[in-house]
Parts: C-alpha cells; structure tokens; sequence
C-alpha cells in the first residue's frame, strides 16, 4: 500500500509479543528474541501505534518499558497505571494526520493478570470512554484499541458510544464482512488467530458529521447474487431468466427474491455518503512477498527456532504401550 502512494495507519490491538503465556528460564531466550524480531519487523513496514494487551506484560514492566524504549512505535494505554505514582504507564492516545482528518487512536486492555502486581488496572470501558470524550471535538474519528475476552467484547459498541471503530485482540474469532453490526456504528471488528490475517478498514467520507455505513456486507450480496444469476443463466444465455424458468415456480420466486435484495443493497450502496469497506485477507503464499522483509524474518526465525529449547526425541514404543487402553474412561 505504501509503496503504491497511499499512507495507510497501521495498528495493534495487543498480544503481539511471545508465542506462550509461560516465559521460564526454558524458553526465555528465545521468547526475548521473538519479541524483539517482532517489534523490529513493525518498524520496518511501518507500525502507527501498538496498544499494550496480555501478552506484552508476560516478562515483566521492565521488560516492556525497555521495548518501548528501543522503538519510535508508540505504545499506549488508558488503563494500565504505575501504583507507586498512580500515572499511566504510556500515553493513553495517539493522534494521527490522514489528509484532511485527524484520528485519535484510544488503548486499552481487560487482560491483564491479577498477579501482576507492578501495573495497577482500571476498567478498561470507563478509562476508553474517558480519554474519548477528552478527543471529542478535537479529532474526526475517534478508534477504539481493545485486548480483550471473547466475554469482554460482548456488547462493546453500546458501552462505547463516543467511539466510530473498535479494533480487538484477545478473541480468536475473525469479523467477517457480513458480520452484524451496530446500526451507525460503533463498528467492532477481530483480526482473529495472530498472524493468520491482515485486516483493513477503508474509509470514504464526504461529509464529516455524518455516519459510517459499512457497506462490506452489502457489496458481498450484490457480488453472491450475481453469481446465482449467471449460474441460472447458463441454461440458456439467449432467453431472459423468466423465460427460461417460466414453468418453475419455486426458481422465479427465488429469482425475484434475488431482484429484491439485489435493489435493496445497491441502493444502500448508492445512498451511502459516509462509506466503510472491511477487508481481512488471508497471509498466505498469494500474498507477494517484500524481498527484505522476508529476509528478515527468514532469518530471524532462524534465530529464534536455533535458541528455543530443545524437544526431547519421542520414544514411539513407549507411547504405544501406554496407550493400549488410552480411550478407557473417556467420554466421546
């Protein structure tokens, strides 16, 4: 994207550091390397801001301040205060210049362990809506970076009413673009599992004070429809869909259901001042590769692999022995 001219704001919700909840004296090495390889990989393509989430507190808040530290990233949290000071431990928003629009960029986390006894946690939903009200009147869009549980998230968009979007972590379910969502927003969305995919919001906004229509779902029906049309029409691509099905009841029915919602949605589309498209497209081998950037993983992957704690090898006999009656007991 950047490459082709445009000025993308990239973000983290949280969890990016570590590949385990346990970090012992095993797997320290190689869970330090892994993420500071992840950090250094952010600033090359060019991260914006990383909210602070569960994962980034595992080896302590020395660790993390010493991370920040070796970084231009800015990490930032509403919630997460020293206890000896009672201050937030990082900035709780970022504002970021995009064209004509100013955005402000809220963190916050409902992950962080009880037993971390180094970072005092406020409520996570109070200490957002707080700190967007603050950037109310000051910027145009105001997001919502949010490390939480599946549980946590539930309703978010009615607890956040001064908020237009809500980025998460910590839920391991993706958003999809026919997902529901709140009529005029906010709108919430999940990257899903770490790593597996690159999410993008792309916004179109003419005027300012309107709201947001995503506008995802809708070009997705139009797209779904128009395939189940040229499906139909293959039969006969001479004849008019009625004329090919006119002694098929069911089938016209379905078809002028299709005209329907075909209209429906493309005059939402049409209607739309404010748009939104969501996009979570899958990192896999389709996706061309930036030759350093590859490098550089390749390379530290090789590291970290080198520095993680050897498998012991697994003695095959062994197992099968002691799993001659493995399924005894167990409830299918």
């Amino acid at each position: 994207m950047i490459a082709d001219g445009e000025d993308p704001l990239i973000l983290d919700a949280g969890d990016l550091f570590f590949s385990t909840k346990k970090i012992d004296v095993k797997n320290k090495t190689s869970e330090i390397f892994r993420a500071k390889a992840i950090l250094e990989g952010y600033q090359k393509v060019g991260c914006n801001a990383i909210n602070v989430g569960h994962y980034e507190v595992l080896n302590g808040l020395s660790f993390l301040k010493s991370m920040a530290e070796e970084t231009s990233i800015p990490f930032i949290s509403s919630n997460l205060r020293d206890p000896k000071s009672g201050e937030l431990i990082f900035s709780p928003y970022m504002v970021f210049q995009r064209g004509n629009l100013k955005i402000g960029v809220v963190g916050s986390s409902d992950l962080i362990p009880d037993t971390t006894t180094a970072i005092l946690v406020d409520d996570f939903v109070e200490s957002c809506n707080r700190y967007a009200e603050e950037l109310d009147g000051k910027v145009d869009i105001v997001v919502a970076l949010v490390n939480a549980s599946r549980t946590s998230q539930t309703g978010l968009p009615e607890k956040m009413p001064n908020v237009d979007l809500i980025i998460t972590s910590g839920n391991t379910s993706m958003s999809r673009s026919n997902s529901p969502q709140k009529e005029d927003g906010p709108f919430m969305y999940s990257c899903g599992k770490q790593g597996k995919y690159l999410m993008s919001l792309s916004l179109g906004i003419k005027e300012k004070e309107v709201p947001f229509i995503d506008i995802s779902a809708q070009e997705k029906k139009v797209k779904s429809i128009q395939k189940r049309f040229d499906r139909l029409q293959k039969k006969d691509p001479e004849k008019s869909l009625e004329s090919i099905y006119a002694d098929q009841e069911n089938v016209l029915n379905l078809i002028k259901k299709y005209r329907e919602d075909l209209r429906i949605s493309e005059g939402v589309i049409e209607s739309a001042v404010n748009t939104l498209r969501f996009e979570a497209t899958p990192l896999s081998k389709k996706v061309d590769d930036d030759e350093d950037i590859l490098a550089f993983v390749t390379s530290s992957v090789k590291t970290c692999n080198a520095l993680a704690p050897k498998k012991k090898p697994v003695d095959r006999k062994k197992i099968g022995k002691n799993n001659s009656h493995s399924h005894k007991g167990h409830d299918h």
